[in-house]
């Protein structure tokens, strides 16, 4: 079995009394959910960097919007109607 290290941690009380009454309903203690939850918790994460099998890299560099200016007007073309200027901008 690992090492064990004793750590402090704050919990808001609701949370406290739900592990508390879920103690008494499973017969475990409140170290043994914290654990559990955190060891279901690191299981269950996926690196976010995208690795270079992943599928939608293949994508990238194939796909061509036909607008030039695309890297720098991007909030552009995305929030505003029609490509319109913002109010305040003008025409570039």
């Amino acid at each position: 079995m690992s090492e064990i290290v004793r750590t402090q941690i704050d919990l808001p009380r609701e949370i406290v009394e739900l592990l508390k009454e879920r103690s008494r309903a499973k017969g475990i203690t409140l170290p043994q959910q914290i654990q559990e939850a955190l060891v279901a918790y690191l299981e269950g994460q996926e690196d976010p960097i995208l690795l270079a099998d992943d599928p939608i890299c293949r994508i990238v560099g194939d796909l061509d919007s036909g607008v030039g200016d695309l890297s720098g007007e991007h909030n552009r073309y995305l929030y505003y109607k029609d490509w319109e200027q913002p109010q305040g901008e003008a025409a570039g």
